[in-house]
Order: structure tokens, then sequence, then C-alpha cells
């Protein structure tokens, strides 16, 4: 496979950006199972088996993705000869000195060659580089597929958001420090 590139984006790419498949295609997803007592609330997570594979919409709106453009505190690209192929965003307003990878797309036919993985790790080369400790990743509790990535990675699992998509989607989270 040809060398992959990563770069900040410019304002041409967010065209091509939001013409990329953000569907996931999966057969498990996280679970939620949550017991309440009189003194204590459970929440556990268990992988589960779909019956049939499944097609998930991604949670955030790509035709917005303009518009959230000026929430990030970077958008990097990652290029095969030149062209994109997938993209993460990423802000560093949720807390001090701690990223926060907001999305992390790469296009259908680009899947599983370890862009993402390419992409998380400038992301956290960059993020080091401006001092920052600690990154999270944020993803839906039915995007197995980047949660088997995030945990490959070396990223644990940190907490969940429910309802936290404008989908109303559960939201898992996943971090590690920067070494």
């Amino acid at each position: 496979m040809a060398e992959i590139l990563v770069r900040p984006a410019v304002s041409p790419d967010i065209e091509i950006l939001t013409r990329f498949d953000h569907t996931v295609r999966t057969c498990k997803v996280w679970q939620m199972n949550q017991n309440m007592g009189e003194y204590e609330i459970n929440t556990g997570f268990k992988e589960a088996e779909l019956p049939r594979e499944m097609r998930i919409q991604y949670p955030h709106s790509p035709e917005i993705l303009f518009d959230r453009w000026k929430d990030f505190s970077i958008v990097l690209v990652g290029c095969i000869d030149n062209t994109p192929v997938g993209y993460l965003t990423m802000s560093t307003l949720f807390a001090p000195e701690m990223v926060w990878v907001k999305d992390l797309v790469i296009n259908d036919a680009w899947r599983r060659r370890g862009i993402g993985t390419t992409l998380i790790q400038a992301a956290a080369d960059w993020a080091k580089a401006r001092k920052f400790f600690r990154m999270t990743v944020e993803m839906s509790s039915k995007n197995y597929p980047a949660i088997s990535m995030a945990k490959k990675i070396g990223f644990e699992f940190s907490g969940f958001n429910d309802n936290y998509y404008m989908n109303n989607d559960l939201a898992l989270f996943f971090a590690r420090y920067l070494r």
C-alpha cells in the first residue's frame, strides 16, 4: 500500500470529506446494562452479537462539517497519492491538558488498512508537541470497528454518556495517556 500522508485540512478538503461514506457496518455492538438500587447504580457494558450485519448511520451529520469546522482545534486529513481517504477532528476545549477526538472517518473503500491508526498517531504527535498529556476518543456504542481499534492501540474505556448524539445514540469514551 502507498504511504499515508497526514496533513492539516484546508477548506477545499471539506467538500471531499463530506462526500465520504460515513456509515459503519457491524455485526457487534456494546450493549449497556444498568441496575438501579436504593443506594447504588451499577452500569456495565457487554459485547453483543447482532443477528445480521447492520449499517449504522454516523452520529454527526457530514453535511454540517463545514459549520462545525470552527469548533475544532485541528482537522487532520489522511491522504494516499494526494487524495483524501480519511479525516480526524479534534478539540482542546473540553479539559485542560487533554485533547478530544470528535470524529474519525475513513472512506469506505479504504477501511481496515491502518489509516485510522495513522491518523490517531498523528493527532497524538500533534498533541504531545503542544504539551497535552491525555487523549480521549468518542464513538457510538454501535461502532464496534472503532471500539476494537481504540482498544487495539492502547485506549481504555473511560466513560459513557447516554443520548449524547443528536440521534440519541449512546457515546462511549476511550482514553490514554500520551507518552
